[in-house]
């Protein structure tokens, strides 16, 4: 095993950029916009009478967060606090139960994390990646046709926060006490983009439907199954196309950060063909700062091993069952007590995938017995 972990030069980046399917500009599908728009409307209607006396002004401030720019499918929302906005933050889980939001601290936030190794991923993380494409590469390639939708179920919980009652420079505050209830959610992505997807979702405000739009410029945070069927096998290949991807996506986070967030968008909400999936952990275990957290728990109460990287004072965790090695959610907590009073380990966002399948039509459930 190499100690110098994989970095693709600048060079080698752009010329990937040119020569792969990368979109056009790196903006959310319209949809998309309304889609995340709806979502933290929904959030604010419940905490209009805790957050400002002139909910129009904090629901406007709200609404330039989420502004075009954000080009992730990232559950995470980014309401800016900087801006005067509620954080609002969306994730996948278990009808009428109570997500978990605090981990265990024997051995840190989160459990057990394994050392890093020399200047990248720790040897564990590299075996366990390792030991999970094998398992993708294997399954069947499901049978797909360009009219046909990737069906998502989910479970999500997420935290929310609030500022204080005179709106701007208030200090922000969780919105719950930490027993924050998780929601169901189903999504239809076309399986080319280019038919517009569906989310139904429940967020406590009411069910309902809503558009997602058309995805005619995919990329690895806003994939299609085409699009990720297009994608190089070679895990070398892929992993610059990944930092290609990055350049200016997010300046919170550094390019290594940013690469296993992009591979966590890619994975989160698809269906995807086998090689595919092998080749993007493959390119996950070659990552800087990819570790290996012991006990995970989903947003639906499930168990497994994770693969984890920090950034800041949080932690992103993929998780995956301990004897199958298949993806079950993931989860990102705190590291340490933070200014809004989370204490270390709580768990900011939870996800769990409970099935996938290739329907003919968005708003179809699958047959009994034909989803993953």
């Amino acid at each position: 095993m190499n100690a110098t972990p994989y970095r693709p030069a600048q060079a080698e980046r752009e010329e990937t950029a040119r020569l792969l399917p990368v979109p056009a500009e790196r903006d959310l599908p319209p949809g998309r916009h309304l889609h995340h728009k709806e979502l933290l409307m929904r959030q604010i209607d419940q905490d209009t009478t805790h957050t400002s006396h002139q909910p129009g002004g904090l629901r406007r401030r709200l609404a330039d967060a989420a502004a075009p720019g954000r080009p992730r499918r990232r559950l995470v929302l980014g309401a800016s606090l900087a801006a005067g906005a509620m954080a609002a933050v969306i994730a996948v889980t278990a009808v009428g139960s109570h997500a978990p939001t605090t981990v265990p601290q024997a051995g840190g936030p989160g459990g057990s994390v394994s050392e890093r190794g020399p200047g990248g991923a720790s040897p564990r993380a590299v075996q366990l990646l390792t030991r999970i494409a094998a398992v993708s590469a294997s399954t069947s390639a499901p049978q797909v046709r360009d009219d046909q939708y990737i069906y998502i179920a989910s479970q999500v919980y997420g935290a929310s926060k609030k500022i204080g009652a005179d709106g701007d420079g208030a200090k922000a505050q969780y919105n719950d006490d930490g027993t924050g209830t998780t929601h169901p959610r189903q999504a239809w992505f076309s399986v080319n983009g280019s038919r517009d997807g569906l989310l139904h979702s429940d967020l406590g405000a009411g069910e309902g439907d809503i558009s997602l739009g058309k995805n005619t410029k995919p990329s690895l945070q806003l994939p299609t199954y085409t699009y990720l069927a297009s994608l190089p096998t070679d895990p070398d290949a892929l992993l610059t196309a990944v930092y290609a991807q990055n350049t200016g996506v997010d300046k919170n986070l550094n390019p290594d950060q940013e690469a296993f967030q992009t591979i966590g968008d890619a994975l989160r909400e698809s269906l995807m063909p086998p090689q595919i999936g092998a080749a993007l952990y493959k390119a996950a275990a070659k990552i800087p700062g990819v570790n290996v957290v012991d006990d995970a728990v989903d947003a639906s109460g499930r168990h497994g091993v994770a693969v984890s990287q920090d950034h800041g004072n949080q932690r992103t965790e993929w998780i995956f069952d301990k004897d199958k090695l298949t993806y079950l959610g993931e989860r990102t907590v705190l590291i340490n007590d933070d200014s809004a009073g989370g204490k270390a380990g709580r768990i900011l966002v939870s996800t769990a995938v409970t099935e996938r399948a290739v329907v003919d039509k968005a708003g179809q459930k699958p047959s009994p017995g034909t989803a993953t």
